[in-house]
């Protein structure tokens, strides 16, 4: 008893010393929504059951002659089942919050009321620009094989361009906002949080995972929940958060496919790969690719792992596996899992049509995979295969065949209870475990949806490219149609091969090219344009691809590029971890004969004249800006940077022109850029300090990749950080000098303090510090000092 009066008496204290704690929590919960309500410290919380937190933090603000006022005398109450009411006493406000499913009404008295708070933005919430059901329709369709090959049906399905700057693209690396950006994908739930047009998210300085939220409430608005976002609203047939924890950005692969066709040899593998490890290898490329010719038995049927061509790969494919490994790179392999002839002894394990013909896959019998026997069949020969020591496996006709193509007769199938679509992702499961996690599957799924989510790790979903620039529109077309799927629910595969050999007229060219590469032209253009693309072409083809982070695709044959094209390659590699920021296509309307019918100049399309990639890194927090030319004549376009990068007005910024490696200049809310004919100029723009900084590097077009710290002293005037450049290879940091400072000192050193040679040159504001790279990191420190006769100029701020 004397124990239970003394508990008594002490809660009874605690009450009493902090009574706005106890009496002043209110909490509502409906639709799924939950808000609590904390008066003693005139907070919100707002969460959601299928996602946590969606705000926390949250204040009730009035706008006044100084700025944000926050009301923090107020009672809340709940009026009704779905709402909480909050009247504030000393800015004499009502605030009505209701709950509805999927949709949160806010709503004030005054039209002067703004709330703020912090949204959780981890990497597993991305900033993202929503589909806008009120822009322009597009069709996002897929390619024609299966309709046009088995007179099946196109895959449709509905998107839209945005209303505002449907002419930008916005990626993301690292965590970013933006203004203009107010929406959250949350990859976990497939959930997306819309915040009002007119909110803004910024990232917070103190912790990246958080996003400092403003919404205006000029009398009402909502907050929309939108689930199942990328199968209900943008039409993928699943949806699995993608697990990037082996392939932590797109893969890089070489394929033989757009050069060899089916008549590659043993031979042009060793050469490629060979050229690849001596010149790419220590750039992070990967894999190399050996695409069909490898199998064919004589009425061209594929048996994959049975039939190997000893004629032209003597050596067995084990040996070509271990050979590719030996040179730092990764084999794969391309097949159609769909089919094979090693199993005509076994005709009940094959597709059949209702007239009796056996179903064909690429010119070879298609299984049925209903079949418990198929299954282990095909786990023998992913087994083998994965002995051998492949490790890229390209899926080519990867769909549910029974589903797909007409006339198949479902009454002769093993499981006619099974539905065609889960026994295909049966089969899909059934490989994953095989291999592993660690394997990586392209998939390329002859116009079908895309219903291998969650075990394939690449969709090609586009037409193959061909060896000229507008062979080269097929890539832009798949990028422009599936980005947005990249790195939230797989990579996206481009195409086979970017065109980057030297432009040459059909005639020359077609003296030592291969018979399959001239008859692919013929049967997609007329009049016949030659091959290769010239260097301002190639240039938009790997700015495109490095700055999207698609899978990076080579095709031609290595050995023949010229230095030039070299450095492309070198300057876009490796491929980095970005995600999409517009979460929804772009449409779709490539076809396979596209430029027999029209000009690349006369074909409207809608691929982006600005990509815009927002980078936070240890390089800084800034915009890299690429500008495409479409066309066959020079343009001038001026860049509105809070229009169209959604960047802070009336604020300077330094443009760093990479491709020409030379400081721009700085701007201040526009940019006038000419464009070359079908070339691309890209700059990275950071906000002007009034100190120096570093603005550009030579190693990688992203700003970013190879720089691990940078930051500044301002007691010691030192702009440091640290660089991991190519072995033996020149690095060059461009760094920005305000007026009035000059250069002191500058040196770079490496781990074990062994001092690099440096090279400095200083023209005007621009400084470029050069060194050679080493196996390890080089930290580099430059010393500045203010001039003490600076004309008028800025002197440097300690």
């Amino acid at each position: 008893m004397i124990r239970l009066h003394l508990t008594v008496l002490s809660l009874a204290t605690v009450l009493a010393t902090t009574p706005a704690l106890w009496a002043g929590n209110v909490s509502v919960s409906s639709g799924g929504w939950t808000i609590s309500a904390n008066e003693s410290l005139a907070q919100l919380t707002i969460s959601n059951d299928s996602l946590g937190i969606v705000l926390q933090n949250v204040k009730l603000n009035f706008r006044s002659t100084q700025g944000l006022a926050q009301a923090r005398e107020w009672t809340a109450e709940q009026k009704a089942e779905n709402q909480l009411s909050i009247r504030t006493r000393d800015s004499r406000m009502l605030w009505i919050f209701e709950l509805h499913m999927n949709e949160l009404r806010i709503s004030s008295t005054t039209s002067d009321s703004v709330l703020t708070g912090q949204a959780p933005g981890s990497p597993q919430r991305l900033v993202a620009r929503l589909l806008d059901r009120q822009g322009i329709p597009v069709d996002w369709v897929g390619t024609g094989e299966v309709a046009v090959t088995y007179g099946g049906s196109y895959t449709h399905n509905l998107s839209f361009l945005p209303r505002r700057n449907p002419d930008c693209a916005y990626f993301a690396l690292g965590q970013i906002s933006a203004t203009g950006l107010h929406s959250l994908f949350d990859r976990a739930s497939d959930i997306a949080i819309d915040f009002a047009e007119d909110a803004t998210l910024s990232r917070s300085a103190q912790n990246l995972d958080l996003l400092d939220v403003t919404i205006p409430v000029v009398g009402n608005t909502l907050v929309r929940l939108i689930p199942d976002y990328f199968t209900k609203s943008l039409g993928l047939p699943f949806y699995v958060p993608f697990d990037d924890s082996h392939f932590p950005s797109a893969p890089m692969v070489w394929s033989s496919w757009t050069s060899y066709y089916e008549r590659v040899n043993e031979e042009d593998i060793i050469r490629n790969a060979d050229w690849i490890a001596n010149h790419l290898l220590s750039y992070g490329f990967q894999f190399v690719q050996l695409d069909d010719g490898y199998d064919r038995g004589p009425d061209g049927q594929h048996f994959w792992v049975t039939n190997w061509d000893k004629q032209k790969f003597p050596h067995g494919p084990h040996w070509l596996a271990d050979y590719i490994h030996s040179k730092g790179l990764r084999p794969g392999i391309w097949l159609v899992p769909n089919s094979s002839a090693a199993a005509t002894e076994h005709p009940d394990w094959y597709l059949h049509y209702t007239n009796g013909q056996t179903v064909l896959d690429y010119n070879t019998p298609a299984l049925d995979s209903t079949n418990p026997e198929v299954l282990e069949f095909l786990r023998r020969e992913m087994k083998t295969l994965d002995d051998w020591g492949f490790e890229y496996y390209k899926f080519d006709g990867e769909h549910a065949v029974p589903k797909y193509v007409p006339g198949v007769d479902l009454t002769r199938l093993y499981d006619k209870s099974i539905d065609p679509l889960a026994a295909y992702r049966n089969r899909l499961a059934l490989i994953r475990q095989t291999i592993g996690s660690a394997r990586f599957i392209e998939g390329d799924v002859a116009g079908t949806p895309l219903n291998g989510i969650g075990f394939i790790n690449s969709y090609f979903n586009g037409h193959d490219l061909y060896d000229n620039w507008q062979g080269m529109y097929s890539l832009f077309s798949s990028i422009n149609a599936n980005g947005f799927l990249n790195h939230v629910a797989a990579y996206t595969m481009p195409g086979e091969g970017m065109a980057l050999e030297s432009r040459t007229s059909f005639e020359d060219g077609s003296k030592n090219r291969n018979p399959s590469v001239i008859e692919t032209e013929r049967e997609r253009e007329f009049p016949l344009t030659g091959f290769g693309t010239t260097l301002a072409e190639a240039r938009t083809v790997v700015s495109f691809v490095s700055l999207t982070g698609v899978a990076y695709s080579l095709g031609s044959i290595m050995p023949d590029l010229a230095d030039e094209r070299v450095d492309l390659l070198r300057k876009t590699l490796p491929t980095m971890p970005i995600f999409p920021v517009d979460l929804f296509s772009r449409g779709t309307d490539m076809e396979w004969d596209k430029f027999k019918h029209i000009t690349p100049d006369d074909y409207i399309h809608n691929y982006p004249e600005i990509l815009d990639l927002k980078v936070n890194s240890p390089a800084g927090v800034y915009d890299v800006v690429a500008m495409p030319n479409w066309r066959s004549w020079e343009k001038t376009q001026e860049l509105n940077f809070s229009d169209k990068l959604g960047l802070a007005k009336d604020t300077p910024y330094i443009a760093f022109d990479f491709w020409n490696q030379k400081i721009y200049g700085v701007f201040t809310d526009r940019m006038p850029v000419e464009i070359a004919p079908h070339d691309t100029r890209v700059f990275q723009l950071h906000p002007l300090l009034n100190r120096p900084q570093l603005v550009g590097i030579s190693r990688h077009i992203s700003g970013a990749y190879s720089v691990l710290k940078v930051s500044w002293d301002s007691a010691t005037r030192t702009l440091s950080g640290c660089s991991q450049a190519v072995a033996d290879s020149p690095y060059v940091l461009w760094i920005y000098v305000p007026d009035g400072v000059s250069v002191s000192q500058v040196k770079a050193s490496t781990a074990g303090n062994q001092l690099v040679p440096i090279q400095q040159r200083q023209r005007g504001n621009s400084l470029s510090v050069t060194f050679q790279g080493r196996p390890g990191p080089v930290e580099w420190h430059v010393h500045f000092t203010a001039q003490k006769n600076s004309g008028g100029r800025k002197a440097l701020r300690p």
